[in-house]
């Protein structure tokens, strides 16, 4: 039987369409860039080939604001994925929908151990926060959810978090005994 490498299994999900990876290619070098319609400025996510809202097929890949509101924040226990399946035998991975404020809503990984609570559900519907792009360990952008109240216009902050959350390197396999 050919099984894949442990190595392979231990990093995120990788399949990506075109639109995705030019959302990589994007957000290599700021917080958050999402596409922008060039007639109706309507900021689109996820990306595609023509504006959701007018359809014009000119979108152009600009700084977005970052900030918006939780819409809701859950816990999950559960993944089918080797990459997840590894860190929820843990604790929880915490991931949350938020309306940016230029528009679109988006998932995103939540920092939760930033926000000082016990879990995803306690933080409250509405409240503001923060969200920027980071490279996982596959090299894909990934979005990840802060309190407002982090300068997520830093490199190294955001670099920080992305560490703390283990999304920068690949689950490490248990020890057998």
């Amino acid at each position: 039987m050919n099984r894949p490498s442990l190595r392979l299994r231990s990093k995120p999900p990788k399949a990506r369409t075109p639109r995705g990876e030019d959302f990589t290619t994007a957000n290599l070098a700021g917080a958050l860039s999402m596409q922008q319609c060039a007639a109706c400025e309507r900021y689109n996510y996820p990306p595609r080939e023509v504006c959701e809202s007018c359809l014009n097929d000119v979108l152009i890949w600009r700084p977005a604001d970052s900030r918006g509101r939780l819409l809701q924040a859950v816990d999950l226990h559960h993944s089918l994925w080797e990459f997840f399946k590894r860190r929820l035998k843990h604790k929880p991975w915490s991931i949350a929908s938020v309306r940016l404020d230029a528009g679109p809503i988006v998932f995103a990984h939540l920092a939760l151990e930033l926000f000082d609570l016990a879990g995803a559900s306690d933080i409250p519907s509405g409240r503001t926060v923060a969200v920027f792009s980071h490279s996982d360990c596959g090299n894909q952008s990934v979005l990840i959810a802060v309190p407002d109240s982090i300068d997520v216009a830093d490199p190294k902050i955001r670099l920080q978090i992305a560490n703390s959350l283990g999304i920068t390197s690949a689950a490490q396999r248990e020890a057998t005994i």
